[in-house]
């Protein structure tokens, strides 16, 4: 009878483990093709007569403050630096959810998307450095190093029903895994110089937050509270406010104190996707993917390395990657492919992982401030990631199975 009971709660954990991913592929699977239509219109705006008053809108302050006090963004920059602080929060909540409660609770299982991860940010970055040694666009090396997750597996939704659930499993961990190294990055690598003391009250505060909740003792509302704080401190102290994000994630208990049957993480990040996948990140598409074609000559000596580098990068670093070191992974012994998956789903995935965009653009407004370069850069990535896109779709609608 035990091993019966003990055998139900498995096969049942093992269906809302499940079901969660296919919620999440199916709202991920939405919002790329939000982001597509955003993308199209901000295109289409950009480069008819309506680009000044489009160009006007993003560049127009909004100021917040009483008693003397403010912050002062244009609406482009408050998109970045405020509305992207929800986007990382569920990646911050997915990522906890998976160590807690899902797939990379398992070591063994958790080990392969995070070394695929890894693979595929590394060797995007080396290629990129390789073609850019020794120019100012060499700062761009994290550029291609990063996957949009909405696309990625909005793209993988498209290849039929016969792909195995481990492999669109493997894509979202793999993703999600991307994505808090991409901020990692961002965070070491792209801050406005460090202010020890405001990092140091951020910590502080995020910890007594952490041990609050963790005994019961900080509301919802508390923690809301904590992360404006926290943000507003982040923009003082050197480091992207919407990292913030990510730290609120990983802050948030899994379960109450009070009541053990309450997901407090599982509930906010179910409350948080719609508003993330379905609002933020479109909006933060166009925003920032509006390339005017007519505000002059592309310098080529310029666009080459660059635009090459981002293409090289995304199209053969990812996929090598991600493949070379899930091969390594499974050859070594250390992990096994996941279920019912073969290598031509692998390559599949691989390829996929080099649809750059979101994160991608993200990471270019932080490594230029040149709009030469920010316009070849974000080039790079539309046609990185419309490549990727169809032969990765390919590639997984022909696989075996």
């Amino acid at each position: 009878m035990k091993e019966r009971l003990k055998s139900i709660t498995k096969r049942l954990h093992r269906d809302r483990l499940t079901a969660t991913a296919e919620h999440l592929l199916r709202d991920e699977a939405i919002s790329g093709k939000l982001i597509l239509v955003a993308v199209a219109v901000a295109l289409l705006v950009a480069n008819t007569p309506l680009f000044p008053f489009y160009d006007a809108f993003l560049h127009t302050d909004l100021r917040l403050g009483f008693n003397g006090w403010e912050i002062a963004f244009d609406i482009k920059h408050w998109i970045g630096e405020g509305l992207m602080v929800f986007f990382f929060l569920v990646v911050g909540l997915e990522l906890k959810r998976e160590l807690v409660r899902g797939e990379l609770r398992d070591r063994r299982k958790a080990i392969l998307p995070v070394a695929a991860a890894v693979g595929g940010m590394v060797l995007p970055a080396l290629i990129f450095l390789a073609i850019n040694m020794g120019r100012e666009t060499s700062g761009g090396w994290a550029i291609p190093t990063a996957t949009d997750i909405a696309l990625a597996v909005g793209i993988l939704t498209l290849a039929g029903k016969h792909i195995p659930s481990s492999v669109r499993i493997f894509l979202l961990a793999l993703a999600i895994v991307d994505d808090i190294l991409a901020v990692m990055v961002i965070a070491l690598f792209f801050n406005n110089g460090l202010e020890p003391l405001i990092l140091a009250a951020m910590f502080v505060i995020g910890l007594q937050a952490y041990l609050l909740g963790k005994r019961g003792l900080l509301p919802m509302w508390g923690f809301v509270f904590v992360g404006i704080v926290m943000w507003l401190l982040a923009i003082q102290s050197g480091v992207h406010p919407s990292i913030i994000g990510v730290v609120l994630g990983f802050m948030a208990p899994m379960a109450s104190h009070r009541n053990p049957g309450e997901q407090i993480a599982e509930r906010a990040e179910r409350a948080m996707i719609p508003f993330s996948t379905l609002f933020v990140v479109p909006i933060f598409a166009f925003a920032n993917t509006g390339l005017n074609f007519n505000s002059g000559p592309i310098d080529l000596e310029t666009a080459v390395p660059l635009g090459g580098g981002i293409i090289a990068g995304l199209v053969l670093g990812k996929a090598l990657g991600v493949l070379g070191m899930t091969w390594l992974m499974v050859k070594t012994g250390i992990a096994d492919l996941p279920h019912r998956a073969r290598w031509s789903h692998i390559a599949g995935v691989g390829v996929l992982a080099g649809i750059g965009f979101t994160v991608a653009i993200f990471v270019t407004d932080l490594a230029f401030t040149n709009e030469q370069y920010i316009l070849i850069s974000k080039l790079g990535i539309f046609i990185a990631s419309a490549f990727t896109a169809v032969v990765g779709l390919a590639i997984l609608r022909f696989a075996k199975h």
